[in-house]
């Protein structure tokens, strides 16, 4: 089996346990959560691929949605709710208000993103191809490994606004119909499009007009501020902090699925080898995600 394919099961596998149980524990906000991102997901990329004309993914997907040129895989969809659900989990452990536990999450995505997108487009002949981008390693402010800056910058625009509009929808809580909690649920979907097709049309004007500057600036600037908080927000809570106790197993099993097979395409690839302070890097980012994925805070208020 290919680097595409097995990929491809694996998230079909961890998504499935996630949902199982999100569904066990009756976490029906978390249900809603998933829906309205995978939403956003699916619509996004299907019209990226389609308006953007900047990249297009592979057709050896077993599953994918769309016509040729323009498909996208159907699991991509699926693993944008259950990476937002996966990270809120994470991002709520350290009792931030709602607009920094939003970035955190999208935080945690893209920044597992800089090691498996790096890996994607060189296996099997890419998950996806930039058009007319060279492949190398180079780090400059047009691409990161030949991974354009505005396509990070995205995610983080992406989940936050997800995550902050499902946030705002459930203070509402049970004074919602049945029928006003789905009408919610996918307009936070659709909320989280609207600000990521506003902000991706505006990134790549600025892109257009900086010859590709804004991006890399802009990423690079949230990515560390929100890092930033992040550590303030572990180093406040560190007394609560604990691995003992129970385990939130289909967290861990997610995160370390996906950047165990992140570290196996780069290792494989002989990137980290290459590159070795990209490798510590990797590392550090792999082993500081799963200590958060296996701790538990135990701290009383937020």
């Amino acid at each position: 089996m290919n680097w595409i394919n097995a990929f491809e099961l694996l998230c079909y596998g961890i998504t499935a346990l996630l949902l199982a149980d999100v569904v066990h524990r009756r976490s029906w906000r978390e249900l809603r959560l998933f829906c309205s991102a995978a939403l956003a997901g699916f619509v996004l990329e299907l019209l990226a691929v389609r308006v953007t004309g900047i990249y297009h993914y592979s057709p050896s997907f077993y599953i994918n949605l769309g016509v040729s040129p323009y498909q996208f895989p159907f699991f991509g969809g699926l693993m944008w709710g259950g990476l937002t659900v996966c990270g809120l989990r994470i991002a709520e452990k350290l009792y931030m208000g709602s607009l920094m536990t939003a970035f955190v999450t999208g935080w945690l995505i893209v920044s597992m993103d800089l090691l498996l997108d790096v890996a994607a487009i060189r296996l099997d002949g890419g998950f996806w191809v930039w058009e007319g981008r060279e492949i190398t390693l180079d780090v400059n402010h047009h691409m990161f490994m030949s991974v354009i800056w505005v396509n990070f910058l995205g995610y983080l625009f992406e989940t936050p606004a997800v995550v902050f509009f499902h946030c705002l929808t459930e203070e509402r809580g049970a004074k919602r119909s049945a029928g006003r909690i789905a009408s919610d649920t996918v307009l936070v979907g659709l909320g989280g499009i609207a600000v990521v097709g506003a902000a991706s049309g505006l990134s790549l004007w600025m892109n257009s007009i900086t010859d590709e500057w804004f991006a890399c600036i802009a990423f690079m600037s949230l990515w560390g501020v929100i890092l930033a908080c992040l550590l303030l927000a572990i180093a406040r809570s560190r007394s609560h902090f604990t691995l003992k106790g129970k385990k939130d197993v289909p967290v861990l099993i997610f995160w370390t699925a996906m950047y165990g097979y992140c570290l196996a395409a780069l290792w494989s690839l002989g990137i980290m080898q290459a590159v070795p302070i990209y490798g510590v890097f990797a590392m550090i980012l792999a082993s500081g995600i799963l200590l958060l994925s296996a701790a538990k805070n135990e701290g009383e208020t937020k």
